[in-house]
């Protein structure tokens, strides 16, 4: 059995991404590694436009884990959108969804999951997620742990 292909329907925040002429490789798309720069620059992006300067908080989201399936190509100029959901909200760390999709489509470009653990910026041991993430990511969608299983379209 493969798993559903998650569609834009899936997601209720997405963040504007403008892709850059150097993001593109020589094969003419956007190379793979980008995509994960996306995805740090969304949630971060958009928790600290609802949190203010994520800097400033208790303790320090730094990135745990990552993953990225690639389902179709993207290059510059499109204009794209990643969507952002909520895996699960533990005491010190938040799993997120994510995909990177085009302005105007419903269907993926690449799929992933993104891991924040927070840390105690002076001793980077494990701290309680900010009241202010907390309130932020209650608004996003709850979505399953993602599959191994490849998607099907």
């Amino acid at each position: 059995m493969t798993a559903p292909l998650l569609t834009r329907t899936d997601f209720g925040v997405f963040y504007p991404i403008a892709p850059r002429w150097n993001d593109n490789d020589q094969y003419g798309h956007l190379n793979n590694a980008v995509y994960y720069e996306y995805f740090d620059s969304a949630v971060n992006g958009w928790l600290s436009t609802e949190c203010g300067d994520v800097t400033d908080l208790d303790a320090l989201g730094l990135v745990a884990e990552t993953s990225c399936r690639y389902l179709s190509s993207a290059s510059f100029p499109d204009r794209l959108q990643v969507g952002i959901a909520l895996i699960r909200l533990g005491r010190s760390s938040i799993s997120y969804q994510l995909a990177v999709f085009p302005e105007a489509g419903d269907e993926p470009h690449v799929v992933g999951h993104f891991v924040h653990v927070y840390v105690d910026p002076s001793t980077r041991r494990p701290a309680a997620v900010p009241v202010p993430v907390v309130a932020a990511v209650s608004i996003l969608p709850p979505i399953a742990a993602p599959s191994l299983e490849p998607a099907t379209r």
